[in-house]
């Protein structure tokens, strides 16, 4: 972080401001200090992010995954526009529109350099995550004052009230303890007629028939490191299978035949095929790994963003299940 970024944290526990304390810089960017509060809470800056939160708690898994797949899905490594398509179509915002951005989840960072295309050079994006996967995202998103990482939790979150232009939260809310009090959290933050996009995944008749919701009472009980090694012997096991499917069914078939084995299934994004391994790997410890993972009615998710104080909402089918939008009343 930067000296500026100051004046947009709040103590999440008293709302209080806080003081910087104990700083040590790298050039502008402060790299290790201590944000105390009048209160007597302090939190720590590690590694030039401000640390809200325990080291420990129940995003671990994604801290393991995105250290473990730090650039995997940015469009410069993968050699496709798939995060890109994603964030702008979903979205709809254009590059250098301005204004603070919050970015809820980030992740390893794969949207975060779209995300800065909007606030361009006079705006700001703050980015966080509840898990170490912060450290991730910084590897492939170099600081600056445009742009702030936040260990922190989405239900408490160390900002002050009314100060974002725009906020999206992408492949989060189904992780969370409840998505409804995660939705009030982040619009808690908007300005008036400020804008909100996330997506979360979709309850339908599928849903019943989806494999992983089988094996998940076990699979999330697996230690990290022995699940994800699990997955990657499984995936080189069935990947004969996987592209047997490809050339024998047509493509939408074998895509619905390789999900239900377990085996991510991203040909339609043109990965070539090291990269769909990979993407594969990542993917299984995605789906099995995590401890919460509740999908939703697209009707339920409507309901939440107008309980938490939008207007001119919209839901619709999107890339990762349902997709909602809409702007602070």
């Amino acid at each position: 972080m930067v000296k500026e970024h100051l004046e947009y944290l709040i103590c999440p526990v008293c709302k209080g401001s806080l003081k910087l304390q104990k700083e040590i810089y790298e050039g502008d960017l402060i790299k290790e200090g201590v944000l105390s509060c009048n209160c007597a809470k302090e939190y720590p800056i590690v590694n030039f992010i401000p640390r809200f939160v325990p080291k420990s708690n129940y995003a671990d898994s994604f801290g393991f995954e995105w250290n473990m797949h730090k650039k995997t899905q940015f469009d410069s490594e993968s050699g496709v526009e798939a995060s890109k398509r994603r964030f702008y179509e979903e979205t709809k915002w254009n590059p250098k529109e301005g204004g603070i951005i919050l970015e809820a989840g980030c992740g390893s960072g794969r949207f975060t350099p779209y995300a800065l295309q909007v606030v361009g050079r006079e705006g700001l994006l703050i980015s966080f995550d509840y898990s170490s996967a912060v450290d991730a995202a910084l590897v492939g998103n170099p600081l600056s004052k445009n742009l702030l990482f936040l260990q922190a939790n989405i239900y408490e979150l160390p900002l002050k009230e009314w100060i974002i232009d725009k906020c999206f939260c992408f492949g989060v809310l189904q992780h969370t303890p409840s998505a409804k009090v995660a939705i009030c959290s982040l619009i808690k933050s908007l300005k008036q007629g400020g804008e909100f996009v996330c997506d979360h995944y979709p309850f339908n008749h599928n849903t019943p028939f989806n494999t992983k919701y089988w094996v998940r009472p076990i699979t999330t009980r697996i230690p990290h490191k022995m699940l994800y090694n699990f997955g990657r012997k499984y995936i080189n096991f069935m990947w004969p299978l996987f592209k047997f499917n490809r050339k024998f069914f047509s493509p939408k078939r074998a895509n619905r035949i390789n999900w239900r084995l377990l085996i991510p299934d991203y040909s339609s994004e043109g990965l070539s095929e090291e990269k769909l391994k990979e993407w594969a790997y990542l993917d299984f410890f995605d789906m099995l790994s995590p401890k919460y993972d509740r999908p939703i009615l697209m009707q339920t998710l409507y309901k939440y963003l107008v309980e938490c104080g939008l207007e001119n909402v919209q839901t619709k089918i999107g890339y990762n299940g349902w997709e909602g939008r809409g702007v602070k009343r």
